[in-house]
């Protein structure tokens, strides 16, 4: 049994009491900020664009994050001058933190504040910002940043324990429906599961090195991977005018018959070779060019290329390959680098980025190879890469709220089955074009219509990561020169990621710690500590208030971005825990113990 922690008796208590009085008063009577204060001067100032809202307002020390957000929202509909109905105008939701200069004194101190309670609890009450010396006369800068209207609730169980690999699961990928997910292993083979009922749906066999890399289509018609072997394997859904378990699951009989017929057989079929044809998994095409390892792949996005998206695959052999998988050969390749390439990303405004050993980050233009630029700050070789719009480009028209989802499916239920080929025809001609545009929204809105371009960070083993500034349409003086080098951790940066809102940057490294940037001008944020081992993965929540970290530690950690402390620990695999993945509300983990772990709420 615990012990138990006794109660401060009374005299305790109001000796305590007492100091914090003494406390207070010393800091009256110096004019500083502190907890008898019943208000504070407050400038709103648009975490965005650096833009002040309105004039300096006269708070009381007790507003916390909800009345400032409506706050906030109140005066962004003033400022628009007009009349705003409640169903027309969502309430946004915000989080807060205050910017602080700091003191000769004290250099080194942090000059960010979150607020998570209230102006009292938060900043006044704060050590920062009394051994700054902020006078009461002073305003504080609050800075106010947009979150998702919706909310991702944590994950605090493992609902499933997937078996079937017969070795450890070295990459793992949801689809961007969320519906499907893809796991690749040291048996040479990648599984499909379906989500829906957590049950294994198809083992895709070809490889014959380790499975080390998974990419699915933005579409979801197709998933890409890539392994050991060199060898990189197209596989096409059995329905291509669907998504999730429709596209990928069981033929109908038509679909078995239609496929003999373009094989040419003839015959009837038995009950159970027609079962077998039903059930079979999808076919493979293999893309072969490669002479080394494939480390990294990567689809062109949705909203530049709907109907027959391209695909980007790194090797080791220190080339990139951009591949037409309609025609299966290779549109050109990117030879620029001199040692192992081990990241490339498909940016949305026109760029292909890649990262190598050979200490360099290179731009290349999309449509034709050509080199833009070569980024070379880095010490030694550069482990990952992230773009700040990763997210949508990985998810293109599939949204949170399913809108495009629900459309497209409403659309394809009204030609019915016996419609002719050309309604066929003229309704994925249609579907293309809907779905262009649906991604081409989100990514605009990602972008801030052209006001926040993607920036990019990379990460290395020479301990910092760099954070770059947009290389296409560039406002920059110099595109070739870093915004921010980010310093802190102790041993090599093995993987980093953007939030979803591309509001922060968060870093794993082998020092066993994972810490948070701010993505704009790579300042330190927070340092997450409680793993006991190296941190190999992160992925973020959809609505980027949480972070999940895989260790070598064998344990799941998710993270509260509010108190930047754990919210959930979750153990249950026996070994190192390699990858990990987040979207909707459901994480999915595999590692060294060969078996895949579903976490949901």
């Amino acid at each position: 049994m615990a012990t138990q922690v006794p109660v401060p008796s009374a005299k305790r208590q109001r000796l305590a009491a007492q100091a914090a009085a003494r406390e207070d008063e010393a800091l009256a009577s110096k004019g500083q900020l502190n907890a008898t204060m019943s208000s504070v001067l407050v400038q709103f100032q648009s975490g965005q664009d650096d833009s002040p809202l309105g004039t300096t307002l006269s708070l009381p020390s007790s507003a916390g994050q909800a009345e400032m957000s409506k706050l906030v929202n109140e005066l962004h509909r003033q400022l628009r001058k007009r009349d705003v109905d409640e169903d027309e105008d969502e309430e946004i939701p915000y989080t807060f933190h205050v910017l602080l200069a700091p003191s000769p004194e004290a250099p080194t101190q942090p000059t960010r504040i979150n607020i998570t309670d209230s102006l009292h609890d938060s900043v006044l009450q704060s050590a920062v910002a009394k051994r700054l010396g902020i006078s009461s006369e002073d305003s504080l800068t609050v800075v106010f940043e947009p979150q998702a209207v919706f909310r991702v609730r944590a994950v605090s169980r493992c609902s499933s324990t997937l078996s079937g690999h017969a070795s450890p699961i070295l990459c793992c990928a949801f689809s961007p429906t969320g519906q499907l997910l893809a796991t690749g292993a040291g048996d040479k083979t990648c599984r499909l599961w379906d989500m829906d009922t957590e049950t294994p749906l198809h083992t895709l066999q070809g490889h014959t090195g380790w499975v080390l890399c998974a990419e699915w289509e933005p579409r979801e018609r197709r998933l890409a991977t890539g392994g050991m072997d060199g060898q990189v394997y197209i596989w096409e859904a059995l329905d291509m005018r669907a998504t999730g378990r429709k596209a990928w699951g069981s033929r109908s009989g038509k679909q078995v018959d239609e496929a003999r017929a373009e094989r040419g057989e003839t015959g009837r079929m038995s009950v159970a070779e027609r079962r077998a044809a039903r059930h079979a998994s999808p076919p493979g095409h293999l893309l072969r060019g490669h002479t080394k390892w494939i480390t990294s792949l990567a689809w062109e996005p949705v909203h530049r290329n709907a109907r027959n998206p391209r695909l980007a695959s790194s090797s080791k052999d220190g080339t990139v390959r951009i591949w037409n998988v309609e025609r299966r050969q290779v549109d050109f390749v990117l030879g620029g680098h001199t040692a192992s390439v081990n990241m490339v990303r498909w940016g949305g405004e026109g760029a292909i980025y890649t990262a190598s050993s050979d200490r360099t980050i290179k731009v290349w233009n999309d449509q034709d190879g050509r080199l833009i630029r070569s980024l070379n700050d880095h010490a030694h070789w550069v482990n990952t890469l992230a773009i700040s719009t990763d997210y949508v480009l990985r998810t293109g028209a599939f949204d949170v709220q399913g809108t495009y989802l629900a459309a497209m499916r409403k659309r394809y239920q009204a030609l019915g089955e016996e419609a002719s080929a050309e309604a066929l025809r003229a309704a994925d001609d249609a579907e293309d074009a809907a779905c262009q545009a649906a991604a081409l929204e989100r990514h605009r809105e990602a972008t801030g219509n052209g006001t926040r371009p993607e920036l990019v960070v990379s990460g290395s083993d020479d301990q910092t990561l760099f954070l770059w500034p947009a290389q296409i349409g560039a406002s920059a003086a110099s595109p070739k020169k870093p915004l921010a080098r980010l310093t802190g951790h102790q041993k090599t940066v093995n993987h980093v990621c953007f939030s979803p809102d591309g509001r922060l940057i968060a870093s794993a490294s082998f020092d066993n710690s994972v810490k948070l940037w701010d993505a704009r001008t790579g300042k330190f944020i927070a340092n997450l500590r409680g793993h006991v081992a190296s941190v190999y993965r992160v992925a973020w929540s959809s609505d980027s208030r949480m972070l999940a970290t895989a260790s070598k530690d064998s344990t799941i950690k998710l993270w509260s971005l509010k108190t930047y402390k754990i919210k959930q620990d979750l153990p249950g695999h026996d070994d190192e825990v390699y990858c990990v993945d987040f979207i909707a509300d459901k994480v999915a983990s595999g590692g060294r113990d060969r078996t895949v772990k579903i976490w949901r709420h």
